[in-house]
């Protein structure tokens, strides 16, 4: 049972895990969550992803990179826009939704896409200089340096050329993030790996991070979208199929992750029980910026 002097076990434990320097590795549950991650978080996400996809600048012939590309939904639009005399480089370090997103490119014929494994910062900093027309990056800058990431795309990206990014907010999955930190008051020792996560606060920040320089904001917006749930375990297996706990399992200690989420479904049917929500709720914010 939670009590107030697990409160600060499981702070003091967090902070530990930090000064350990020890990390989790999303990459390690994108590969697992891979097989399912289109039937379950394009599914429900993809929609305001395509928010995104309407306003971007893309043309028959670009040369586009698509970083974090996952299992192909933008990679697929891109490469169907540029024609064949464009070309779409997909870069993932997840060797799963790597593969699956070429599985997809196979099944619809599409030839002019090169897929790579590597981080996206590292793939850029061996990019030429003002060689690139645009660059997508869809739920995936919060695993990245946002200094770093501005400087090599200021520095590899045409004039006139775009940058189009999408990420869930620091307020996303609220409800279920609570559950989840009751649930570690009650086992603290489950964490065994610091999650760091660099979530944008909104719009705002988007803008003012990535286009306070050379890009300019051509478009912002904050937006939400809800997975509809109706049980714990709904929930519980949308956070395990979906990628949307990529980095926190890698982070639980292997023996402790049944148990955690067993606890998890509990406190969720408690909570709908007594008649309060557990929104599932994604908040995200996106912009859209134009090279000078």
């Amino acid at each position: 049972m939670t009590t107030i002097w697990n409160a600060p076990k499981l702070l003091y434990r967090t902070a530990m895990l930090k000064l350990s320097n020890v990390k989790s590795d999303q990459t390690a549950d994108y590969n697992v969550a891979a097989a399912s991650y289109d039937d379950y978080y394009s599914k429900y996400l993809g929609k305001c992803a395509l928010e995104l996809w309407d306003k971007l600048p893309v043309t028959k012939g670009q040369y586009i990179l698509d970083l974090a590309c996952g299992t192909g939904f933008f990679t697929e639009k891109l490469a169907e826009k540029v024609g064949q005399n464009g070309e779409i480089v997909a870069v993932d370090l997840s060797i799963g939704m790597l593969e699956r997103n070429k599985e997809k490119a196979a099944e619809q014929n599409l030839s002019n896409i090169s897929f790579v494994h590597s981080d996206a910062i590292s793939y850029l900093s061996n990019v030429a200089d003002k060689s690139v027309d645009g660059v997508v990056c869809g739920w995936g800058i919060c695993y990245m340096d946002h200094v770093q990431l501005l400087r090599e795309l200021e520095r590899v990206v045409k004039p006139g050329g775009f940058i189009g990014l999408i990420e869930n907010k620091a307020s996303s999955l609220k409800d279920v993030s609570d559950i989840f930190t009751k649930v570690l008051m009650d086992y603290p020792e489950a964490m065994v790996k610091d999650v760091v996560l660099h979530l944008p606060k909104n719009k705002d920040y988007l803008v003012k991070t990535f286009c306070r320089g050379e890009f300019k904001s051509e478009y912002a917006w904050d937006g939400e979208g809800i997975v509809p749930c109706k049980t714990g375990e709904d929930v519980a297996e949308y956070m395990l199929k979906s990628g949307a706990s990529a980095g926190f399992l890698n982070a639980l200690e292997k023996t402790k992750v049944t148990q955690v989420f067993e606890t998890f479904i509990t406190y969720v049917d408690q909570r709908l029980a007594a008649g309060k929500k557990v929104e599932v709720k994604h908040e995200f914010c996106a912009v859209i910026g134009v090279k000078a």
